[in-house]
């Protein structure tokens, strides 16, 4: 506990002073930001081990960035932000590690027609309820291009291009590139309504020599349905078809929507039922769906909450089925338009009819975060 408080107040004024330059005004339609995260977390299951074999510690974490705005006064937007992430075990050291990111998003919209396009590259170090009892190392690639064309007053087509690449750096993990196409036809109902069909395709080549051609033919809506209400939605028919193994076919769902309970406080949705590969390479179908929300308790507080059920079933002999279930609560304290204050608490825990699956983790966090 001393070690957390000493950390707590050193990251707090590393925070408070390295962050002191001006933003840099590019022109008039870019603006460059320098941000930056200090923190220090107490996570007693850093593995995410079954509970007799876990390991706690404290970690310390500093993410210095960058983020150019651009196309502030124009029809095309974007955005691009780089940051190096440092986390540092204070008694597990061989986890330390530092890790990049870049991302760019862009977007152009003329009314008629929207195109948008975006990119990331990040290097992750992480345990997940997929690989408990070690971290997985592995460099995620990603890239897309869309686009929406208004042909009547009622009608849109928008279709797309998307790419994946999931690069693991240990043995035992199979990496995996998804290449995506999008297909939808769009068709107004009210002013601000409209009901949707589509297809989209997914091809997954995995390094195990094993490959997936995924359709999910889905119809839905999307739109503000209430003045509260707004979102989009579909359901539909998955099929999976496999070059080694099984078939596999069931329901689609993917939805995102919030509700404006009030002028202070909102709530989400989020859902998705699709397949996917696990680490190994096997095939898994995921159900998962996100409850969240945030309310301002006051002009410079904030609490938000999210609980989240995740359901994988693998394709595997023997077969496995998890349920995972995930929730936090935390609050944001804005001390000015450049410094915020976060906090959160977090539970994770896995239930599996594979031995040794199982687990439990809680995770307590402090943070400062600057942007100028």
């Amino acid at each position: 506990m001393k070690n957390i408080v000493r950390n707590i107040i050193v990251l707090g004024c590393v925070g408070s002073s390295a962050f002191a330059a001006p933003f840099l005004a590019i022109g008039d339609n870019a603006e460059l930001f320098v941000t930056g995260t200090a923190g220090v977390r107490y996570d007693d299951n850093i593995l995410l081990a079954p509970d007799n074999l876990a390991i706690d510690d404290t970690i310390v974490q500093f993410v210095p960035g960058l983020e150019l705005e651009f196309g502030k006064n124009s029809e095309v937007k974007g955005t691009f932000t780089a940051q190096e992430t440092l986390n540092a075990y204070l008694d597990n050291s061989q986890f330390n590690d530092q890790l990049g990111s870049v991302s760019f998003t862009s977007k152009f919209d003329n009314s008629k027609l929207k195109l948008n396009a975006d990119a990331s590259f990040a290097q992750l170090d992480q345990n997940t309820y997929a690989a408990n009892g070690t971290t997985i190392r592995r460099d995620v690639t990603t890239a897309g291009v869309g686009g929406e064309l208004s042909i009547s007053d009622k009608t849109s087509i928008g279709a797309g291009a998307n790419y994946t690449e999931v690069q693991y750096k240990q043995a035992g993990a199979v990496s995996e590139k998804d290449y995506g196409v999008p297909l939808n036809v769009y068709y107004g109902i009210t002013p601000k309504v409209d009901l949707s069909a589509g297809i989209s395709y997914r091809r997954s080549d995995l390094d195990n020599g094993t490959s997936f051609d995924d359709y999910y033919y889905n119809i839905g809506a999307r739109g503000e349905f209430t003045p509260k209400l707004k979102g989009s939605f579909s359901v539909g028919y998955n099929q999976r078809n496999a070059s080694v193994g099984q078939d596999d076919d069931g329901l689609g769902l993917q939805a995102g929507l919030s509700y404006l309970y009030s002028d202070k406080t909102f709530f989400t949705l989020n859902a998705s039922n699709d397949f996917s590969a696990a680490t190994t390479g096997a095939s898994q179908k995921n159900l998962a769906i996100t409850l969240g929300g945030q309310t301002d308790i006051a002009v410079d507080w904030k609490l938000n909450a999210s609980a989240t059920y995740r359901r994988v079933e693998y394709q595997t002999t023997p077969s496995r089925t998890d349920d995972y279930v995930e929730g936090t609560v935390g609050a944001t304290y804005v001390i000015n338009s450049n410094f915020s204050l976060n906090g959160s608490y977090l539970f994770r825990g896995n239930k599996s009819d594979q031995a040794g699956a199982g687990f439990s983790d809680n995770v307590v966090s402090l943070s400062i975060s600057a942007r100028y």
